[in-house]
């Protein structure tokens, strides 16, 4: 008998359950039922326009004190995207409490028994989460494009409305792109058990390559830096309006490697959850 339990407990993890429709269901109702996700999700956008608005102001308030060099290169578009720093962080905090709040309280266990399919499982919050964040991350960098502008046209600054195809594709670009980090961080839930460590690594990820990018030989920024998942992500969304930067990868090699990094971290989340015990 004791030689069949390991069958036993592979088979039971993959044993027929609940359909997908149900399963994704009850993720959304353990999801909606928090009030730390709506908080979470709700400050990310918030928080995106609202220090656009402030920093796009204090830019405003000082252009014409600027050097005339200064004021030549400054770029309308890319600046407008400074808040989406704050939802990038927030998104992903969610993405990882999303998680790693079953394993804390222990809820992962009975999530497993109703819903022995851990594929399903796993495949039903990171829909969820990309989906939430998808229409957040869209409704945060719209907003914080518009007030940007807003804010520039009353400081008679250069302005570019969506109208204009490198705004319209980077800003819808960015707003695609908002489930990266997020779905990232489940994963690593998934793999840490944890808060902390997700988050940190998350962190990372986000961070490292713009603070200590700069600091390597342009060799190193080009044939590793890039291929990250952070600058990945932006050659695909605003690449294309600083072709001459070191990070920036060609737009359709940029879109594998983001993909590319999403199956590898959604592929060690699928190994954790399936081959280790709740």
């Amino acid at each position: 008998m004791t030689a069949t339990t390991p069958q036993a407990a592979a088979a039971t993890r993959e044993a027929p359950g609940p359909g997908f429709m149900a399963t994704l269901a009850s993720e959304w109702t353990k999801i909606a039922s928090v009030r730390s996700s709506y908080i979470t999700v709700g400050l990310g956008v918030l928080l995106a326009i609202g220090m656009n608005v402030l920093v796009m102001a204090i830019i405003g308030a000082t252009y014409n004190d600027w050097a005339p060099s200064d004021q030549a290169s400054f770029d309308p578009i890319l600046t407008s995207f400074f808040g989406t720093i704050f939802s990038a962080i927030l998104f992903a905090v969610f993405g990882v409490n999303v998680v790693a709040s079953e394993y804390s309280s222990n809820m992962i266990r009975l999530t497993l028994t109703a819903t022995p399919r851990r594929t399903r499982v796993l495949a039903a919050k990171l829909t969820l989460i990309a989906l939430i964040t998808l229409v957040a991350g869209l409704i945060a960098i719209i907003g914080s494009y518009l007030v940007a502008q807003a804010v520039f046209a009353a400081y008679d600054m250069t302005t570019v409305g969506l109208g204009e195809w490198d705004a319209l594709r980077a800003v819808l670009a960015t707003g695609v792109l908002s489930p990266l980090f997020p779905i990232i961080g489940a994963s690593l839930a998934f793999v840490f058990r944890s808060t902390a460590a997700p988050i940190t690594s998350v962190m990372a990820i986000i961070f490292a390559p713009a603070m200590f990018g700069g600091l390597l030989p342009r060799a190193w920024q080009e044939n590793a830096l890039a291929y990250l998942p952070g600058p990945a992500s932006d050659s695909v969304a605003i690449g294309h309006l600083d072709p001459g930067a070191a990070m920036y990868l060609d737009t359709p090699l940029a879109a594998i490697v983001v993909v590319a990094w999403l199956a590898a971290f959604i592929g060690g989340a699928w190994l954790a959850l399936t081959r280790r015990d709740a």
